[in-house]
């Protein structure tokens, strides 16, 4: 069994799951078993033919189309200290973090001043807030966009604040998932807030052009955060983006 034979077969203009490439599998190997075809799968996407479009779903990848990774980003000092700070004091803490600085690999403007924002489960905003706040002074606890650039600090700005319970979870360690921090953009709050929303369209399409994006788990995030229409008008009408799953 061949699993580049599968290739022509399957659908190359959206995503499709599971149970349409067992169809398209036995359409040729019809005795084929559950676990060649899991091996199939997994062949198809090492070699770089199938991605991943979200939990179940997949799609063909152009053979002249450029390779794309996982997102990750190496943290700032501060960052990794605030990190170490909070695992160390509270060890059972449901939190992320992320910083404004990551944006920088994506906009024109580059960004001076780093902004790093802590989500934390509701319960432990407070507890989370004064525990950084006794080391921090100029951490703000859910400031709204007047307070915050009231009391900025004279570096690098520390936001504590609450995370939601649908979030996606982070990847590796604390670090929000790049699939989260595309759909906090175009939040009215204070993260939708800090960069020019001239930029966002050159950002969504970097993002995607360089990164393997699970659409299932933006667009179920951003449903989350009643954010489902404006998140697929901006990107219909706003980039050249062309989604897989919807």
């Amino acid at each position: 069994m061949n699993a580049n034979n599968i290739l022509p077969l399957l659908p190359n203009d959206g995503a499709f799951n599971k149970t349409t490439f067992r169809e398209t599998v036995h359409s040729i190997y019809p005795d084929c078993t559950e676990a060649s075809i899991n091996w199939m799968l997994v062949t198809l996407r090492k070699q770089g033919s199938l991605a991943s479009a979200g939990t179940g779903k997949y799609y063909r990848i152009p053979q002249d189309a450029p390779a794309k990774k996982q997102y990750f980003y190496p943290h700032s000092p501060e960052y990794l200290d605030l990190e170490k700070e909070i695992t160390e004091a509270y060890p059972l803490v449901n939190f992320q973090i992320w910083e404004l600085i990551q944006m920088n690999d994506f906009v024109n403007h580059q960004i001076a001043k780093n902004v790093i924002f802590i989500e934390v489960e509701a319960m432990l905003v407070d507890t989370v807030y004064e525990l950084l706040h006794e080391k921090h002074p100029y951490a703000m606890i859910q400031p709204t966009y007047d307070t915050f650039y009231k009391q900025r600090a004279p570096e690098t700005d520390i936001i504590v604040q609450k995370l939601l319970s649908e979030a996606p979870s982070p990847d590796a360690n604390h670090s929000c998932v790049i699939e989260k921090l595309l759909v906090d953009l175009l939040s009215k709050k204070l993260s939708g807030s800090l960069i020019e929303r001239s930029e966002y369209p050159r950002i969504y399409e970097d993002v995607f052009r360089k990164y393997n994006i699970d659409e299932t788990r933006m667009f179920r995030y951003a449903k989350r955060r009643h954010l489902y229409d404006s998140l697929l008008s901006f990107i219909k009408t706003k980039t050249d983006i062309q989604p897989m799953t919807i």
